[in-house]
């Protein structure tokens, strides 16, 4: 399943990262790894021994050395040896969405795209 290519079956393209998270499920929390391959609907997060497909997680990405993070709800979707893929179901906050939209803008292949996904997606529409 490693092999399987899953970006026909996106809804946002994803953009190459390499930050510092965690991720908690109700009985542990899996730090020191390192969240890759980010979109606004999930992200590979790479780590020895990940939690079961179908957990409930609650994900931290640190931006900074500081208190500049990502929070957000999500469900494995699929767990590998040396990760775990994971679908956000939530994120938490608005200032947590627009760091993730600048983030992903910032690290993507195709900038233009990326925003064109965002601007045609119902659900991510500015009120006017």
């Amino acid at each position: 399943m490693a092999d399987q290519d899953f970006s026909d079956q996106r809804e946002f393209s994803r953009a190459p990262v390499h930050m510092r998270a965690e991720i908690a499920t109700n009985d542990r929390v899996h730090a020191g790894g390192a969240m890759e391959s980010l979109s606004l609907k999930g992200g590979f997060y790479r780590i020895a021994d990940p939690p079961e497909e179908g957990a409930s997680v609650m994900v931290r990405l640190h931006l900074t050395d500081g208190d500049i993070t990502i929070r957000a709800r999500g469900t494995v979707i699929r767990a590998l040896p040396d990760g775990c893929g994971i679908q956000f179901t939530e994120i938490i906050g608005v200032d947590s969405l627009e760091h993730l939209r600048n983030l992903i803008r910032f690290n993507a292949e195709d900038p233009v795209k990326v925003e064109r996904e965002f601007d045609e997606h119902v659900g991510l529409k500015r009120p006017s």
